[in-house]
């Protein structure tokens, strides 16, 4: 990794009080690199300060702010992981749909529609940082809690950022789609933002989720952020709400 040798030369430029923020920035650039694997622990401390040359309390912050940002996750008694997107961690961090007085659990999913080199959309490019028409996958997915239709997504994504995916790779993938994102294509989500608004169903939604058109349904659009605040996919979703409730926590 000969990057890291221009990385602790750049450490050793700056001032003490930013310190710790290159610190971050180093690591958070490896973490985008693919260097630790998912599910692999980070380095001890004492391992990374002898490797960029800085206190321990240096490292120590910088490791503190990406465990924050969820870049790492921290384990009781058994130290600093890289987070693995399995299904649990989608559940708790980026799924926020339950039943009215209910508990969380984990959606059945069905590929409703796949498409690939579509125009990126005037409306959806700015949100991802595209130029208008830039080629993007398109899925439409439907999402069942205990067998009942409770929501439909649509997922644009670059699609030079995930090239070779086709539609039984993405039907067909083991796990999450986040899980997907970052084990194929070195893509960890660590964060979404989310604007929701009520509407009327549009009458294809309806449809799918079993209203009638015009129905008041809640539409959610999510941008996510893998490593490095990098957008990754705009996700429409349309929930009914009739029965079930957007619950989100923030630790």
């Amino acid at each position: 990794m000969a990057w890291i040798n221009r990385v602790i030369y750049m450490i050793h430029m700056t001032s003490e009080g930013s310190l710790w923020r290159s610190v971050r920035d180093a690591l958070e650039a490896s973490l985008a690199a693919g260097d630790y694997p998912p599910g692999t622990p980070l380095p001890s401390e004492a391992r990374l300060a002898e490797r960029f040359g800085v206190a321990i309390g240096t490292v120590r912050r910088a490791v503190d702010e990406l465990v924050a940002a969820r870049a790492l996750v921290r384990r009781q008694g058994k130290g600093t992981f890289v987070p693995d997107h399995g299904p649990d961690r989608t559940l708790f961090h980026f799924f926020h749909i339950v039943q009215e007085d209910g508990p969380r659990e984990h959606p059945a999913t069905s590929l409703v529609e796949f498409r690939q080199a579509l125009p990126c959309p005037d409306r959806i490019a700015p949100r991802l940082g595209l130029a208008p028409g830039a080629p993007m996958l398109f899925a439409r997915n439907l999402q069942r809690l205990q067998g009942e239709p409770v929501m439909l997504d649509e997922l644009w994504l670059p699609q030079a950022l995930f090239p070779g995916l086709d539609e039984a790779g993405f039907a067909g993938r083991d796990g999450t789609v986040y899980g997907l994102y970052q084990r194929r294509f070195g893509l960890s989500v660590v964060r979404a933002e989310e604007r929701l608004r009520a509407v009327s169903a549009p009458p294809d939604v309806g449809a799918l989720l079993g209203l009638e058109a015009g129905a008041p349904v809640l539409r959610i659009e999510r941008v996510a952020y893998a490593i490095g605040e990098r957008p990754v996919e705009l996700r429409l979703s349309w929930v009914d709400t009739r029965r079930h409730e957007y619950v989100a926590s923030r630790a």
